[in-house]
């Protein structure tokens, strides 16, 4: 005879790895994909990616389906996933939402009485940019790229609107994918929008909402897509 609680708890631990294993291929792959390693157009299947994982075909499948539900990836019948290549005119509809709902976002965050707690940790997520960038501006794109990722979700979570946040999740990643803010060493713009992190948090934890606004109105202009010169 089987012993219901123990049968039940065996069970949990099998659906804990499972979940622990599908958000690890997740991370895992949702970076290839914005750090550019998995290329733009070209088709990934889950037996193969989980085979370089060497971990199980299903987490990785389910990895890369909610992936492509948050637009990163688009499933191929019988090949697999094709990973997403973002026209000009795609990153431009990207930024304009961005600008429409982030700054809205921070405007009312900046006016929000936050606790002692809460500014100490928007303060220490901001420092992390700088920490990420380097002393010497020697960190890797990619860590810093993470850091500034934490701390602009960590302002519009201080909503509470889980839709909100679930938006400019899925419309940060996809402004980045294929490698898209890998030159902002090279142009020289990773120091500027490190500080104005700290700026940022400054003017949210002072409540100055017109400044916060201004600040990340301005912080937004590195994603502005350029097109190509003729």
């Amino acid at each position: 005879m089987v012993d219901g609680g123990r049968a039940m708890g065996d069970l949990e631990t099998v659906r804990l790895s499972k979940r622990t294993l599908k958000d690890s291929a997740e991370a895992l792959i949702r970076r290839a994909l914005l750090d550019g390693v998995m290329k733009p157009g070209e088709v990934y299947s889950a037996n193969s990616l989980a085979r370089t994982l060497e971990i199980s075909n299903s987490p990785v499948r389910e990895a890369m389906m909610t992936l492509a539900e948050r637009g990163l990836l688009e499933l191929v019948r019988n090949r697999g996933f094709r990973v997403v290549e973002m026209t000009l005119e795609d990153r431009l509809e990207v930024y304009e939402l961005r600008r429409l709902i982030e700054v809205e976002a921070v405007r009312r965050v900046a006016g929000l009485r936050l606790s002692e707690s809460v500014a100490t940790e928007l303060r220490r997520l901001a420092d992390m940019t700088i920490v990420a960038f380097g002393e010497g501006g020697e960190g890797l794109i990619s860590e810093y790229l993470e850091a500034d990722h934490q701390f602009h979700m960590y302002i519009v979570d201080l909503l509470g609107n889980r839709r909100w946040s679930d938006m400019v999740e899925r419309l940060r990643d996809q402004s980045r994918i294929n490698g898209f803010y890998m030159h902002l060493r090279e142009a020289g713009m990773v120091k500027r929008t490190a500080e104005e992190h700290l700026a940022l948090a400054d003017a949210i934890i002072s409540r100055d909402v017109q400044r916060a606004a201004e600040v990340m109105d301005r912080h937004l202009e590195y994603a502005r897509p350029v097109p190509p010169a003729e």
